[in-house]
């Protein structure tokens, strides 16, 4: 039983090396190829743009004079109404609210000492947020009032759609770039609950799209020396080079304007990551 056992294992050791010499992954005739097929479609490219959620209002309290806090009328984390009473100072001073709002912190309690400019607490309205996000000044011809952006949450990946509402035109400098600011109004959105102020979003807008087009993927496409975009096709026993000429890509499809049409079966030498990837039989061998 033990030399039959042998027997097949030698025999399935056998029938895959053939198998694999003849998948033309491994061919010592010439040149592995894999191919790839031009195909009408779609192609979208986008704007990235970093910010943050902010609230549309919020009231920072600060002491008028120095004294001494006499009582605190509300508590951290609590919903007030406007000109609701916040605090009392000893010198009979009340400070109310001047939004309506969530309290949102509290430095002090009664009985503490304050200086002029103390900080005491904070409100903020949190019924009504915005989302803005710095674009510099080589983008910002495409950041129109009105333009749609995808907002996404950084942290849990929620997303918000909604309209540029104002872009200020007051530049800051970073470096040698002038950045602006542009704002998403989401006052009238209903926003997902994991939503805070100071979150950290990416805002996403359309830049380029392009219907009907010639697509081929970007691992297909070679480029010379000077930089300028072929394939390879085949031409009878050989393979020749074909010039091309490409519109916009999204990182993964390129659009190709010129050189191509839709149903040409290019050829292309793949990385040893998408040789394995492709399996038995995905490529094929062709002498040059």
């Amino acid at each position: 039983m033990k030399k039959k056992r042998t027997k097949w294992i030698v025999v399935g050791i056998v029938l895959i090396l053939v198998a694999v010499a003849g998948s033309s992954l491994i061919n010592n005739r010439g040149t592995i190829y894999a191919q790839e097929t031009a195909r009408n479609g779609s192609i979208t490219t986008y704007y990235n743009f970093s910010g943050a959620l902010e609230v549309n209002q919020s009231v920072t309290l600060t002491a008028a004079a120095s004294d001494t806090v006499a009582e605190v009328y509300v508590q951290a984390n609590t919903l007030v109404a406007k000109n609701a009473r916040l605090m009392r100072m000893s010198d009979g001073t009340v400070y109310k609210a001047d939004i309506g709002g969530e309290v949102t912190s509290i430095n002090v309690m009664a009985g503490s000492v304050v200086t002029a400019g103390d900080v005491l607490l904070e409100v903020m309205d949190l019924s009504s947020m915005k989302v803005t996000f710095k674009v510099d000044e080589y983008d910002v011809s495409a950041v129109t009032l009105g333009k749609m952006a995808e907002i996404t949450l950084d942290g849990s990946g929620t997303t918000i759609e909604g309209a540029v509402t104002s872009i200020n035109k007051r530049a800051t400098q970073s470096g040698d770039l002038s950045y602006y600011t542009a704002t998403v109004d989401l006052t009238d959105y209903e926003l997902p609950a994991d939503a805070m102020p100071g979150m950290q979003v990416t805002a996403k807008l359309l830049n380029k799209q392009v219907d009907n087009a010639v697509l081929l993927p970007m691992d297909a496409i070679s480029f010379t020396s000077q930089n300028s975009p072929y394939v390879l096709m085949q031409d009878g026993k050989d393979v020749k080079r074909v010039d091309i000429r490409v519109g916009i890509n999204d990182g993964d499809m390129v659009e190709i304007t010129a050189g191509l049409a839709n149903g040409d079966t290019v050829l292309y030498t793949p990385t040893a990551t998408k040789s394995f990837q492709m399996g038995m039989g995905g490529a094929r061998n062709y002498a040059q």
